[in-house]
């Protein structure tokens, strides 16, 4: 009796497999996935020691009327979230403190971002408007900001070194990369007339995240990114590999936009060390380029913040050219600059998420530590 046929082994497509793996892992351990992984399957990324309250400092009337500004816009937000009279009165006496200790660590301008950006958040919590918050609660809101504030005057008062300060982070912060980076940071955001504070807000968030899974995230860009440029550089094309390289280089800057910033760029007179990108295999080297990357990276920046911040005194006067000189330096930017970065349509219709929230206060953070006047 002869044995059944065997049936014909499927031909495997490797290069589909390892590509759909690739996708999933990097997928699995980007930033804003590693946020909910944290906390669904071990609590908290950072085991610190606590921090004492921020400092209050001397208060005086200027200040409490300054607060007094922010108090509608909270009670408007406490009322769309539908909260008893009870917690109301316990939410307000929280977000007078975090007023005060907003603005004795952080200046005013920055204390009336957070304050927005607490705002905002607050609404967001809103069930009925299907959007993105943070936490689900105004209390965690709160108390999240408090923490990070404890955070920062710990900071700025024990000047700690980068390793203590890590450890120290309310989340996994990336202190030595961004020093490192410090001078290309400030010359890109003084040739593109921004505030360093968002562009190294967006450095900590793709390199800290690089680092989860014990590294292996970092360690798959690096991958997919040297095999799409070299793919590049042979065919002019990264094909199919390009697939998983979209984003490239220190702050996972879309190869495509790095294309779009030649004119921009000429218009304020900066130069790169290579050419102007005007297709990927110039884009993906451009962008391996630490020098090149920053430049490129804050004039993106720059373009969104354009089409975004109410820099004109006069809200009826013509619209800003997109090839403008004007200096952007609201320290809201420091919120919505990393929005824009990390994705275009929540920060257009103004939610919020944990990669936005967090580099707030990581910018906040690079402002005093690193690009201080003193600094």
């Amino acid at each position: 009796m002869t044995a059944p046929p065997v049936p014909p082994v499927p031909r495997l497509h490797v290069g589909r497999w390892v590509s759909a793996v690739l996708a999933l892992v990097l997928l699995a351990f980007s930033p804003t996935v590693a946020f909910y992984a944290q906390h669904f399957l071990g609590g908290p990324a950072q085991q610190a020691a606590p921090l004492p309250p921020a400092r209050v400092g001397t208060l005086s009337p200027e200040v409490v009327q300054k607060y007094a500004l922010t108090t509608l816009s909270f009670q408007q937000a406490l009322t769309d979230v539908r909260v008893s009279e009870r917690r109301r009165l316990r939410l307000s006496e929280l977000h007078y403190q975090t007023y005060l200790q907003a603005s004795r660590t952080l200046g005013r301008a920055r204390a009336n971002a957070v304050m927005r950006l607490l705002d905002t958040e607050i609404r967001n919590q809103n069930p009925a408007l299907s959007r993105r918050s943070v936490f689900g609660s105004p209390e965690a809101a709160l108390n999240n900001v408090q923490g990070w504030l404890a955070f920062l005057d710990w900071a700025e008062g024990t000047r700690p070194g980068d390793r203590v300060l890590a450890r120290q982070a309310p989340v996994p912060i990336a202190p030595r990369i961004v020093r490192a980076n410090r001078a290309n940071i400030v010359r890109a955001t003084n040739a593109l007339h921004l505030t360093p504070g968002g562009l190294a807000a967006i450095l900590d968030n793709e390199q800290a995240g690089a680092r989860s899974g014990l590294g292996l995230s970092g360690w798959l860009r690096t991958f997919t990114d040297t095999v799409a440029l070299r793919a590049t550089e042979a065919y002019g094309s990264s094909g199919a590999t390009g697939r998983l390289s979209r984003t490239v280089g220190l702050t996972q800057m879309g190869w495509e936009d790095a294309v779009g910033q030649s004119e921009r760029l000429r218009s304020l007179n900066v130069t790169l060390n290579g050419p102007y990108p005007t297709d990927e295999a110039q884009s993906r080297a451009a962008l391996n380029s630490p020098h090149d990357h920053f430049l490129l990276s804050a004039s993106r920046l720059r373009g969104y913040l354009l089409a975004s911040l109410p820099i004109r005194p006069d809200p009826y006067a013509d619209p800003l050219s997109p090839l403008t000189q004007a200096y952007l330096t609201d320290a809201w930017a420091n919120f919505l600059g990393p929005a824009w970065h990390n994705n275009p349509a929540l920060a257009s219709s103004g939610q919020t998420w944990p990669y936005a929230w967090n580099a707030f206060f990581k910018a906040c953070l690079y402002e005093q530590r690193l690009f201080a006047r003193s600094n």
